[in-house]
């Protein structure tokens, strides 16, 4: 599912039936000390987190078990069913979750499911008993997870899709290749550096003219990114500005739109 650009850009939960309502995490709440920058890292790397990906951290790959896996199997393997019988995934998705979950999130161990609820309130004090709202399941798991990253801003490609949906084996070691050939030219660019978010919030607190550090933590991930785009554009449209007030615009390639067209 893809978010139209009117969602991404809400400060309000994002609301799937069924599921649960998705927040768009604002600053503050990302440098809160029980979270921290990087523990929201961390919860991206689950969110991105694949069978190969979890195979390849743990060394699984090398072990006796691995090698015993038809080639099937490993396709038909989906990131919940590694959670299932490993109980620290549980715990580290279940407080990923929570953060971009308005719901509380717990582990149904029983079901292999993760139940979103809240507790019921009864005469303006909490009951025992929490109301369901709704639960993740193994088949939706990975576009959920794809939801929730693109209201950080990150829009998995296909390379990054969940191995298991591949059949062909060998269309599977050409995803296999291009992504370690994608992991090796990321490592040697500095590019990446500039668009983390603590310089982001720096860059944009000192050059915008109305957002600073006292207000820029009320701003979502994603606004955050757009306003650089923004910032970004309109330094460009400036300086053709000035060209044309200084040397005309014969060719007529300032429009004087620039600053506004969209780009999504």
């Amino acid at each position: 599912m893809k978010l139209d650009y009117a969602t991404l850009i809400s400060p309000y939960p994002f609301r799937l039936e069924g599921i649960g309502s998705i927040k768009s995490p604002t600053l503050k709440e990302i440098w809160d000390p029980s979270v921290t920058y990087q523990g929201y890292q961390m919860y991206l790397t689950l969110l991105l987190m694949t069978p190969q990906t979890y195979y390849e951290q743990t060394g699984l790959f090398r072990s006796e078990w691995f090698q015993t896996i038809s080639e099937d199997e490993l396709q038909n393997i989906n990131m919940m069913d590694l959670i299932a019988v490993d109980g620290n995934l549980q715990k580290m998705y279940c407080k990923m979750f929570q953060f971009f979950f308005e719901e509380t999130i717990q582990y149904d161990d029983g079901n292999h499911v993760f139940i979103t609820y809240k507790d019921k309130i009864q005469d303006g004090a909490k009951s025992e008993k929490n109301l369901s709202m709704g639960t993740i399941r193994r088949d939706m798991f990975v576009e959920l997870c794809d939801i929730i990253l693109q209201r950080c801003n990150i829009l998995r490609t296909d390379l990054d899709t969940d191995i298991s949906k591949i059949k062909s084996k060998r269309a599977l070691e050409i995803v296999k290749k291009l992504k370690k050939g994608r992991e090796k030219a990321s490592k040697n660019t500095t590019h990446d550096k500039d668009i983390e978010l603590p310089n982001l919030i720096t860059s944009v607190a000192v050059k915008s003219n109305s957002i600073n550090f006292t207000n820029i933590w009320d701003l979502t991930v994603f606004q955050l990114y757009e306003q650089f785009k923004k910032e970004q554009t309109n330094v460009y449209f400036d300086i053709q500005k000035m060209s044309v007030a200084a040397y005309g615009n014969e060719k007529n390639t300032f429009k004087g739109n620039e600053w506004y067209k969209s780009e999504n």
